[in-house]
């Protein structure tokens, strides 16, 4: 990445004197607990200062939608979170799909570790929850991914006060492979306060989210369609090189430790 120094100066004192969105910027990190954090979920490399500089919209009218641009990175190229064979709860006589899931999800501990949210329940309720919005056999099979991409994805939508409902929902994605093809899925996760549950998961191939001609968002149900556009419009989205990101996915800047 070749950096305007002169112009990164002139933007950080605007900052310094009130002239941009930064307290803006700052909020709506500490609202979806992302403040000082870098997209993998990890703490930032870069001082507060150049953290806000960098998500400002004089920043990537500058250098490019940086954030969207890693997303779309991680969700096409990064490698894949959870290897799955096909075979993952196959039918069983005496035993229902849920009941499966359900048991899986207690063998592996009932629970998620998400970097940005903490621990997040995996439990019969969130299996239910999932099924009743459609279930096919490669959906099925990804609830064995559930917990490697809440614990590995990025963060993808956030929504304070869901609806009014008095909870939270936050969606995270990852990469995942079934029968060596590539899929992408996201979670959605109920937050409450201190309490994260599973609710939600679907799963998409590559090609039903990048081909332009695809209207796969279109044939969803209704209320699934706003998080497939979200995905849609960040695989679509323009790329930048991958020496523009440190290893946490924020752009590299000299001048911070």
């Amino acid at each position: 990445m070749k950096t305007n120094f002169n112009y990164l100066d002139s933007l950080r004192e605007e900052i310094s004197l009130g002239h941009h969105e930064a307290d803006q910027i700052v909020a709506q990190a500490k609202s979806n607990y992302t403040y000082l954090k870098a997209p993998n979920g990890r703490p930032t490399k870069l001082c507060l200062e150049d953290w806000i500089l960098v998500r400002t919209k004089a920043f990537k009218e500058k250098f490019g939608d940086w954030e969207t641009a890693y997303k779309k990175r991680f969700l096409l190229y990064h490698e894949a979170v959870k290897q799955l064979s096909g075979n993952e709860f196959e039918k069983q006589a005496g035993k229902t799909l849920t009941e499966q899931v359900s048991k899986y999800f207690e063998s592996i501990g009932g629970l998620a570790h998400s970097p940005l949210f903490g621990d997040v329940v995996l439990d019969r309720k969130g299996a239910e929850d999932s099924f009743r919005h459609g279930v096919g056999r490669s959906k099925a099979i990804a609830f064995a991914a559930v917990k490697e991409v809440i614990e590995t994805g990025i963060l993808i939508d956030y929504h304070d006060n869901h609806k009014g409902r008095g909870y939270d929902t936050a969606v995270l994605s990852a990469p995942i492979d079934i029968r060596k093809e590539r899929f992408i899925c996201y979670i959605v996760v109920h937050r409450r306060k201190n309490f994260n549950r599973f609710y939600l998961h679907e799963v998409w191939t590559e090609k039903s989210l990048t081909s332009v001609r695809s209207n796969a968002v279109q044939r969803q149900p209704s209320h699934l369609q706003g998080t497939a556009k979200v995905l849609q419009d960040i695989v679509c989205a323009s790329t930048l090189p991958e020496n523009f990101f440190d290893e946490n996915g924020e752009p590299r800047l000299d001048g911070c430790e």
